[in-house]
């Protein structure tokens, strides 16, 4: 804790301001009214004196994960350890993009008395951030001397992405129907699994797949065939380039392409798929090796929330080298990126064809609806061509590109923002429906 500072108190400017008529009337009056201001500021800095030897402990309570956008509640915990009343207020350094309301929080604590005082906060991006120092200002009984005493207490927070949209919601409620017809099964004689059918028994089949029901009502050894299923390998590639940090609404693309993924990859590994995770731009920034579980979505999500989008080109060669190093089975590669600028859109169709002759490769983007606006308006103006012809050549850059990806036999999902994930979604399943991979 550092060293107090000593302020005015809310009730001394009133206090100077009533010995103002006495400089108004005589020399006499002038030095008694000057000797009542000094006597004031002598009080006052005596109570904000005693004010600060009797500061209270502040602990500061923060929710385990922070979501992006969502109101987040902070606790903090105020501890009145001496029998005097505490007064003022408490405000808290919480870090910046996070919007606080209210930003200054009122104390009234009695003597040996204990109080949680909440706030809440918006994060506007993802990934790490510092909270700092609690300030405490606690005021006099007279109202004429505080004191402000600032409080360390540092402390990590971390901003998730938040998968609490309706939408995903509605869709996770109908996984229960969709999982059984989105499972990949792969026929095999016995071992377990599903059921297949009946036939009878030959030499070498096990005796824990005899039926015992259907041996005694044909009279003589039948056994149970099964289906296992062998789970597909799924890889989550996101591009984090320069183009990704664009603003498509209240949330960079980046961001979008990110809860898109995240809802995926919950799907995918519900469904008994190995996922994994590559992010790359300029180079493969983060990689999470493909597996089974309720855990990988948790190493997976860690490897997300404090991805920002690199100020820089994105390398889809290396892309592409990488993965033919790492993935030696066959997989469905799910690449979200930015077909907007035709440089970068280009090199990321022939890299996808390169995949395409050992994975699966399905590209996912995002329309741009402001372009096809652009192009839709009325040109009644020099200004209003220019916008309407630049955006319909971004739009007929796009088409270029798309036609690109479909000549190589690469999927493409592209859908609005807001609309993205459940694209996603739906396309995976039915990939698994028709048994593509």
């Amino acid at each position: 804790m550092n060293r107090a500072r000593f302020i005015p108190g809310s009730r001394l400017p009133w206090a100077f301001a009533l010995t103002v008529p006495l400089f108004l009337f005589g020399n006499d009056l002038r030095m008694a009214g000057l000797a009542l201001d000094l006597w004031l500021l002598a009080l006052a800095y005596f109570e904000a004196r005693r004010v600060a030897a009797v500061v209270p402990s502040v602990e500061r309570e923060l929710p385990t994960r922070f979501l992006l956008g969502v109101s987040n509640t902070i606790t903090l915990v105020v501890r009145n350890e001496h029998a005097r009343v505490l007064r003022g207020a408490l405000r808290d350094d919480s870090p910046d993009g996070f919007a606080a309301e209210p930003d200054e929080l009122a104390l009234d604590l009695p003597g040996h008395a204990r109080t949680k005082l909440e706030y809440q906060v918006v994060p506007s991006r993802r990934g790490r951030f510092q909270f700092g120092d609690l300030h405490l200002r606690l005021e006099g009984s007279l109202g004429l001397g505080s004191a402000l005493l600032r409080i360390s207490a540092p402390c990590e927070a971390r901003v998730y992405p938040n998968l609490r949209g309706p939408k995903r919601y509605e869709l996770a409620a109908r996984l229960g129907a969709l999982h059984s017809v989105g499972v990949r099964s792969v026929r095999r004689v016995g071992g377990g699994g599903e059921f297949e059918q009946l036939r009878e028994y030959v030499p070498g089949d096990s005796f824990h797949d005899l039926d015992w029901k259907a041996t005694a009502k044909r009279g003589r050894p039948i056994t149970r065939l099964s289906g296992q299923e062998q789970s597909q390998t799924v890889i989550v590639a996101l591009d984090a380039g320069r183009m990704m940090a664009l603003q498509s609404g209240d949330l960079t693309k980046l961001d979008h392409a990110i809860n898109a993924a995240l809802l995926l990859v919950w799907v995918a590994l519900r469904s008994g798929d190995r996922v994994g995770l590559v992010v790359f731009a300029e180079r493969v920034l983060a990689f999470v090796p493909p597996a089974r579980g309720l855990a990988q979505y948790r190493r997976i999500l860690d490897g997300l929330y404090a991805i920002e989008a690199s100020p820089t080109y994105v390398d889809f060669r290396r892309l592409t080298e990488f993965l033919r190093t790492r993935l030696p089975r066959r997989a469905l590669l799910v690449m979200f990126s930015d077909l907007l600028d035709e440089s970068q859109a280009m090199p990321l169709a022939a890299e996808a064809a390169r995949l395409r002759s050992k994975h699966l490769p399905v590209c996912v983007t995002m329309n741009d609806p402001v372009a096809v606006a652009l192009a839709d308006a009325a040109a009644d103006s020099p200004e209003a061509v220019y916008r309407r012809a630049a955006a319909a050549d971004i739009l007929s850059d796009r088409e270029l590109v798309k036609t690109h990806l479909m000549k190589a036999g690469v999927g493409l999902v592209e859908a609005p923002a807001g609309e993205l994930a459940v694209a996603t979604v739906n396309r995976y399943l039915e990939i698994k429906t028709r048994q593509a991979l």
